[in-house]
């Protein structure tokens, strides 16, 4: 297929995939192809619903089809590994859903098999990075807008996990990678390193709010392992502190914020996108916006305008150039590596929450 036609992408799972990531990528500059679900009827409501031509119940059959040459990994964290070592060695780009894996060893295994695929794409799917405030919040800070970095909060506060009738998923079962560490915690640990620099070390508290919910298939409660509350501290290599809270149970929500406070000034991103900066030690210095979003550029056509979204757009955008130069190293990708870095910091999270402890990365 011509580059101007855009390379065809192949979606493993159905949720976010059919949310977000097929229209964006489709406008974007990708071209959705292919999707399979272990639920066939899903794969084909998603298929009819976004004109895809091509449709599995098997994922592997979907990694070896020869029409799809980028595979968009959006299961459930237990199959994360075993589908991008599949997916590269049969000779596909790899975009794989965050967080990395399921453990340490599962997540090099994946950088493993990206190491023996020279000239294929293998990246997570940390899609902030290409959020244009983000990109804008991190330049300033490598260029010393704030000085010294001191202290950096990363929030993201909602309220989805809050109603306890909610049923049973896996997203409640910790031996399926459920809970808010690994679905939000993940994306603010990149988010940190990629900002601020390497973490040395953190310690953690998790949080259930419901004990148990009900399972929709047997009908009964079954107790919930996967946290819905999780505060994290960081120590920097460089000096910095930071923090990292991620809610599913904060009543009204608020969504995402990230506070980065230096020796010579702050940065602020609010939950509306919107960038602030202080120049000088406060109260001497006062919050001016630095670039409303208002200023940034619509893209129409979205599902929706949210930072996972607008930053999902900008990411299809960069594969659809780069990839048909062959260019498969991008600058601002979360590459298997860094999800291996983030898979070790999840781990000491979790180590640390249950010795109470801090643990170093």
């Amino acid at each position: 297929m011509s580059a101007s036609e855009g390379l065809r992408v192949g979606f493993v799972g159905s949720g976010w995939s059919d949310r977000v990531q097929i229209p964006v990528f489709q406008l974007g500059g990708l071209k959705p192809h292919a999707i399979a679900s272990a639920q066939r009827a899903n794969a084909e409501r998603v298929a009819a619903k976004h004109h895809l031509p091509e449709i599995y119940d098997d994922w592997q059959a979907l990694v070896t089809s020869d029409s799809v040459e980028i595979v968009s990994i959006c299961t459930p964290p237990d199959l994360h590994a075993e589908i991008a070592v599949a997916a590269l060695a049969a000779g596909k780009h790899v975009i794989c859903e965050k967080p990395t894996a399921l453990s340490v060893a599962e997540a090099e295994a994946m950088l493993a098999a990206a190491q023996a695929a020279p000239g294929r794409l293998a990246i997570m799917d940390h899609e902030l990075r290409f959020h244009p405030q983000r990109l804008h919040m991190r330049q300033l800070i490598k260029e010393g807008y704030i000085g010294s970095v001191l202290q950096a909060r990363f929030d993201r506060l909602g309220s989805e996990r809050l109603d306890p009738n909610q049923p049973w998923t896996w997203w409640s079962d910790a031996s399926r990678g459920g809970g808010m560490v690994n679905a939000l915690g993940s994306h603010l640990l990149d988010l940190a390193r990629w900002m601020i620099g390497r973490i040395e070390s953190l310690t953690a508290h998790l949080q259930l709010g419901h004990l148990y919910r009900t399972d929709p298939q047997s009908g009964y409660q079954r107790q919930v392992t996967a946290d819905d509350h999780a505060d994290l501290l960081l120590r920097f290599a460089n000096g910095a502190l930071g923090s990292i809270t991620v809610s599913g149970i904060t009543p009204g929500g608020y969504g995402m914020s990230i506070l980065v406070v230096g020796t010579e000034g702050a940065l602020q991103l609010d939950n509306q996108d919107q960038l602030f900066g202080m120049k000088g030690a406060y109260p001497a210095g006062a919050w001016e916006p630095i670039r409303p979003k208002n200023n940034l550029p619509v893209v129409e056509g979205l599902p929706n305008q949210g930072p996972f979204t607008v930053g999902s757009y900008y990411l299809a955008q960069t594969l659809a150039m780069s990839l048909p130069m062959g260019e498969t190293l991008l600058d601002d990708a979360a590459s298997f590596y860094d999800g291996l870095v983030v898979q070790r910091a999840l781990d000491a999270a979790r180590r640390a929450h249950a010795e109470k402890v801090w643990e170093n990365l």
